[in-house]
């Protein structure tokens, strides 16, 4: 009986590491469409930020499914989440740009803000003032 058990647990955690492996396929700007629950919300800046929001909730749900946000440059198409360490990631040599992030934004959930009397994502000022 335990060596059963033991042989339907080994299969259930096989069957969940192959479903989870398969939903960690890259997200590119392709895959990453308003069908899917994307959208841009800032279409022509240098960092592209994408919203996504999770449609398959009741709105008594929301807070549980908070809005995510993710980020592509021009010289990639693969989304990735919107993090302070992300955004260095995309330059790592542009020390001022490191330091601009710091300075300006504490935890990640600031990343998203507008910058009204620029005009632009706040994140796009940063990299534009400081690019060497």
């Amino acid at each position: 009986m335990k060596k059963l058990l033991s042989i339907a647990l080994l299969a259930t955690g096989l069957f969940i590491a192959s479903n989870a492996s398969a939903q960690k396929e890259e997200l590119t700007t392709k895959t990453a469409t308003k069908k899917m629950g994307y959208t841009i919300i800032n279409p022509g800046e240098a960092i592209t930020i994408y919203k996504y929001v999770h449609a398959a909730h009741s709105p008594k749900e929301t807070e549980k499914y908070a809005p995510k946000y993710f980020f592509v440059t021009k010289s990639t198409v693969v989304l990735q989440e919107l993090t302070i360490i992300n955004l260095k990631k995309i330059s790592p040599e542009n020390h001022p740009f490191h330091d601009a992030l710091d300075a300006n934004f504490k935890e990640d959930k600031e990343l998203y803000a507008y910058d009204s009397f620029h005009k632009m994502y706040k994140i796009n000022w940063l990299l534009k003032e400081n690019s060497k």
